[in-house]
């Protein structure tokens, strides 16, 4: 009975905190959504978050590795 009742305990205990983690990361991954979509710049500070790429371009651009990257300049 008691070997019962622990396996219970453990069993629920095993789910909440895979539950909580399941949770926290889906609330995570939706408020960063939102402060992106918002156009939050405190994204690049903070250090919760991680970024590999930054990428500003025209559609159809390209990106070519190890090729530096020139501002063309249309004389305005």
């Amino acid at each position: 009975m008691l070997e019962t009742v622990l396996n219970y305990f453990i069993f629920i205990v095993t789910i909440l905190f895979v539950g909580f983690f399941f949770f926290r990361e889906v609330i995570k991954r939706w408020r960063i959504g939102l402060r992106m979509s918002a156009g939050d710049e405190s994204l690049l500070t903070d250090s919760s978050v991680s970024m590999k790429t930054i990428t500003d371009a025209p559609e159809g651009s390209v990106i070519v590795s190890h090729v530096p990257a020139k501002i063309i300049d249309d004389g305005q």
